[in-house]
């Protein structure tokens, strides 16, 4: 199991350098101050920093392999411990928004702590906030962007390992399962009929006052959770799917799609990468959306409206 402690290492481990650099330290003047500031450039996705997301990638593979070696018993365990990590990065999004800001140029030199990050990670190179350090925004920028691609190789282990283990289910075993779980959804919402509606007053309890009729609430779009608008700052209003469900759902849809496309289904499913250019469905249009309407209502596609739902499946 030594590349899967590799990989949770590795993902969790902020490696600071400290260099000097002229930076704009205030808004509304043209002048450049010399400084030293963080920098964690080199572990984002971008510029000249590609070998780390390939580190990245590379560990992530060989961490899949270790796990495929144990019972599935153990493999339930190792996952659920994913998951805490998972839920480590989930909390660390709540902090990091609270403190973001797109109009800020130079962040308190207390930023790095306010978002938690020494206390939810290891972080090598960290001073103390009275050093004479600056956070300049390219690092916030740089923060944000080093945690999503970690996020995103830890999640496609998580999915990847789920969809191995789990037993291949038809699509008429599907439609049962997503009935069940929607049953189950509106059973935990369900209210009283008197909740939406407004009782009507007959005349001969209220002398001289008119009946007035019945009126239904207007249902809305659920508002979306606080999770949801912080994670949509990051990776916008697209389609993010409850455990189980997008592996399922890539098993009986990718019939419908030709061999050379299963592969860019598959990492739109499960890791929400896009692919290049459109795929296309070859079945019943209707039916394809149908399929998804009813996965958002029964609440196992979340972090977005069904607008946006809609311009993801068909831009």
């Amino acid at each position: 199991m030594q590349h899967l402690k590799d990989f949770l290492i590795r993902i969790q481990t902020f490696d600071l350098r400290v260099v000097e650099d002229d930076i704009y330290m205030e808004w509304g003047t043209n002048a450049k101050k010399h400084v030293k500031v963080y920098d964690l450039t080199y572990q984002t996705p971008y510029y000249d920093s590609f070998s780390y997301r390939s580190e990245l990638r590379v560990l992530k593979d060989m961490a899949f392999i270790d796990l495929m070696t144990l019972d599935k018993e153990l493999i339930q365990i190792q996952l659920t411990e994913l998951v805490k990590v998972r839920n480590r990065f989930k909390e660390f999004w709540g902090y990091y928004h609270d403190n973001y800001s797109e109009m800020t140029r130079v962040y308190n030199r207390s930023f790095i702590f306010s978002v938690r990050l020494d206390y939810l990670f290891i972080v090598n190179g960290l001073q103390s906030a009275d050093a004479e350090i600056v956070v300049s925004s390219k690092f916030g920028e740089d923060l944000g962007e080093s945690v999503k691609l970690r996020e995103k190789f830890l999640m496609e282990l998580i999915n990847r390992t789920e969809t191995a283990i789990k037993p291949k289910q038809s699509e008429a075993e599907f439609k049962e399962w997503l009935n069940a779980e929607r049953k189950k959804r509106e059973a935990e919402t369900a209210t009283p009929d008197t909740a939406n509606e407004t009782s009507i007053t007959p005349n001969s309890e209220t002398p001289n006052v008119p009946e007035t009729p019945a009126v239904k609430e207007t249902t809305t779009e659920p508002e979306l959770s606080y999770e949801q608008l912080a994670a949509a700052k990051i990776v916008g209003f697209y389609p993010t799917f409850k455990a189980g469900t997008a592996a399922q759902l890539f098993s009986l849809l990718k019939e419908y799609f030709i061999p050379e496309e299963h592969a860019a289904l598959e990492k739109l499913l499960l890791h929400d990468e896009a692919p290049n250019t459109p795929l296309l469905f070859r079945g019943s249009a209707t039916a394809l959306a149908d399929a998804f309407k009813q996965l958002k209502e029964a609440n196992l596609i979340v972090g977005c409206r069904m607008i946006d739902l809609e311009r993801w499946i068909a831009p």
